[in-house]
């Protein structure tokens, strides 16, 4: 049983770096900005874990027969599938981030509108995960428009209730069959959530090291520039003092010592500059 689901796993992984790397390989390659990087990264775990959450999903709706899920699931998952087509065509972070952010919370809604109002877990998730998503890779004005947009359902949700407005509820819901699924798309929810933020973070530690690591070399290279010059420099003048000694020529071997212990004293400050840093 275990080596069936290192195989899974395996699997699994492997289509996940073939599909990045068909995805977002090439832009990551013309994109500088370590940031723009890691929310490019972002935005296609989260469109590619997404895609693979709404499979247990869409099973559980052909399982209730939940005609409103059959038919947003699909919709959602064409909106999900058109970003990734944006992004690998290079379309900015920030755009891809709103097109997703608006399309997961406004189907999200809508399935919670024709489901009786369903604002049970599930939805709380993924209405949370949309803003988080639109905080991250747009700006906090959108991420307040959503936030926005979120309180003015549950307020509408809020008046339905209080006076018993007759609303149409998809044929395949039922009470007893959410309570029962909920537990496993909480989970399923909360594991998509976790790796598509958490990776998110250690992607952005991660390239901020590398960054570290590159500025670090960058440095190095050039002070061991500067002290091969001053190296140079010495040699130079120790050649020219030797010279002069044997020609007796005292005051331009002084000014051959003066040099050197001044080019000295130059490279001791390049070295010393290099352990402050």
């Amino acid at each position: 049983m275990a080596k069936h689901f290192r195989n899974a796993w395996l699997f699994t992984k492997n289509i996940y770096l073939s599909s990045e790397k068909a995805v977002i390989g090439q832009v990551l390659l013309r994109t500088d900005d370590t940031y723009e990087q890691a929310k490019l990264r972002l935005l296609f775990d989260y469109l590619f874990f997404y895609i693979l959450l709404l499979f247990p999903i869409l099973l559980l709706a052909m399982i209730s027969q939940n005609e409103v899920n059959l038919v947003l699931i699909p919709c959602l998952a064409g909106v999900l599938l058109g970003c990734l087509y944006l992004l690998k065509r290079g379309v900015p972070a920030g755009i891809i981030g709103m097109i997703t952010s608006f399309g997961t919370l406004l189907l999200s809604t809508s399935s919670s509108f024709f489901n009786h109002q369903d604002l049970s877990p599930r939805y709380a998730i993924a209405w949370a995960m949309s803003i988080l998503l639109a905080y991250i890779t747009v700006n906090l004005r959108t991420s307040l428009i959503l936030c926005g947009l979120l309180c003015a359902y549950l307020s509408g949700v809020a008046y339905i209730r209080i006076n018993d407005v007759s609303i149409y509820v998809s044929s395949g819901y039922s009470d007893s069959f959410q309570y029962l699924s909920n537990p496993i798309t909480v989970i399923l929810y909360m594991l998509f959530l976790i790796r598509a933020l958490g990776q998110y973070y250690r992607n952005i530690i991660s390239m901020e090291q590398q960054r570290a690591h590159e500025k670090q070399k960058q440095h190095l290279s050039l002070i061991n520039q500067n002290l091969t010059k001053q190296f140079l420099l010495v040699k130079g003048f120790s050649r020219s003092g030797k010279s002069a000694f044997i020609k007796g020529e005292m005051e331009l071997l002084e000014a051959c010592f003066t040099e050197i212990e001044k080019q000295c004293g130059t490279a001791i400050g390049y070295l010393n500059e290099a352990q402050e840093d």
